[in-house]
């Protein structure tokens, strides 16, 4: 299947279910990874503004951030995932790396450590 088709056929899962959180999650993930950055995330907010308990969608919002250069904007989209998920390793990693982007060494590696004892533990 083309990717054409397959955003297409995540399009018409949000128009049969458009409060369905994980489809517009993953309708933001095909268009990210097609290039289309804007919409993309304008889908990561929805998926996590319509499940208050989503904290992927705001660690992927981060990403995309980080990935055209707004790491500055990043900063809470990592924090209110962890503040859903204080243990979600992926966010804790993610808002580590930010860190280190932005010289923010000694955050950087308290962070680091806290998302290791979390894969240690998994």
């Amino acid at each position: 299947m083309q990717s054409v088709d397959i955003i297409a056929n995540a399009r018409k899962a949000i128009e049969i279910e458009p409060d369905n959180a994980e489809a517009h999650f993953q309708y933001a993930r095909f268009l990210e990874h097609e290039g289309l950055l804007e919409d993309a995330g304008m889908e990561y907010l929805k998926a996590g503004e319509m499940k208050a308990d989503f904290a992927d969608a705001f660690v992927c919002y981060g990403n995309l951030l980080r990935r055209i250069g707004r790491s500055h904007d990043a900063e809470p989209q990592y924090k209110k995932a962890i503040s859903i998920n204080p243990g979600n390793y992926f966010a804790r990693f993610s808002y580590a790396a930010m860190l280190e982007e932005l010289k923010r060494f000694e955050e950087a590696e308290e962070e680091y450590i806290k998302a290791a004892s979390l894969k240690a533990d998994a």
